[in-house]
């Protein structure tokens, strides 16, 4: 599942962000996005808010785990912040994406942000921790 923490961690970047082509591949077309504010997203609404991020834009992420519920359902969760141009981490929360395996391809169907206390970038790596847990076998 690790392939899947990669594509995660891809949708953080900018150039990801801003290809279409690219979020096509990795979004479903049936996206949904509950995001910080509250505010959902479906598929289009998605691809213009990330159009608009700025340039300097940079979350961090850590605290990797994941949920097989199926062979071809698996649960992403992790921690990730902003950073701002000093390096500090603001706007802290826990995400959950939903990623399904259709015709080979996985593709995130659903993501939710949670706003969450602060925690310290230095007190844990990119992929620090993984649950193992299936559901179904």
């Amino acid at each position: 599942m690790d392939h899947l923490i990669s594509f995660e961690i891809a949708l953080h970047q900018q150039n990801i962000r801003t290809d279409i082509d690219r979020l096509t591949e990795l979004l479903h077309p049936e996206f949904v996005e509950i995001g910080y504010s509250g505010r959902t997203f479906d598929l289009k609404s998605t691809f213009i808010s990330m159009s608009e991020l700025p340039s300097d834009f940079i979350l961090w992420s850590q605290s990797y785990e994941y949920i097989k519920y199926a062979l071809d359902v698996v649960q992403v969760i992790y921690l990730s912040a902003n950073i701002d141009k000093h390096g500090n981490l603001y706007r802290h929360a826990k995400r959950a994406s939903i990623w399904v395996n259709e015709s080979g391809n996985w593709q995130m169907k659903f993501h939710q942000a949670t706003p969450v206390a602060t925690f310290e970038k230095s007190n844990a790596q990119q992929v620090k921790t993984r649950r193992y847990s299936q559901v179904f076998t």
